[in-house]
């Protein structure tokens, strides 16, 4: 490979990866309250989440947890679209939003799955 096709590889590759990360808030107010609601984003820094293709708030058991997470829809990195869920189990009713723009979950979000939401809430009861 020539010297301009080693250089034109580079940029598309750093546009490739770049164009398949997104950044989120990841905190949870258990351990920092800027993280609750009202969010203090201007004390947080976004982080480049690598392999996830959305952001995400959980608020159950009155916590708040931002995180990078993961769903099999076809929305893509970019999409305005995102929606909140609430579901309720164990007992515990947890409220999760997700998004599809860089640091989209600094606020009241617009999907998670239900696996996803009962992961996090379990975590939270073994937590607390």
């Amino acid at each position: 490979m020539n010297m301009k096709g080693a250089i034109l590889f580079t940029v598309l590759a750093g546009l490739v990866s770049t164009g398949l990360a997104i950044q989120c808030y990841v905190c949870t107010s258990a351990a920092d309250m800027a993280c609750n609601d009202p969010f203090e984003s201007f004390t947080m820094t976004k982080q480049t989440c690598y392999g996830t293709n959305n952001c995400m708030k959980v608020v159950a058991l009155d916590q708040v947890t931002r995180a990078c997470g993961y769903d099999n829809s076809t929305v893509s990195i970019g999409s305005s679209d995102g929606e909140c869920t609430t579901t309720k189990i164990f007992g515990i009713k947890a409220t999760t939003c997700t998004c599809y723009l860089d640091g989209c979950n600094s606020a009241n979000l617009p999907k998670l799955s239900a696996f996803a939401a009962a992961t996090l809430v379990a975590a939270f009861k073994a937590l607390f």
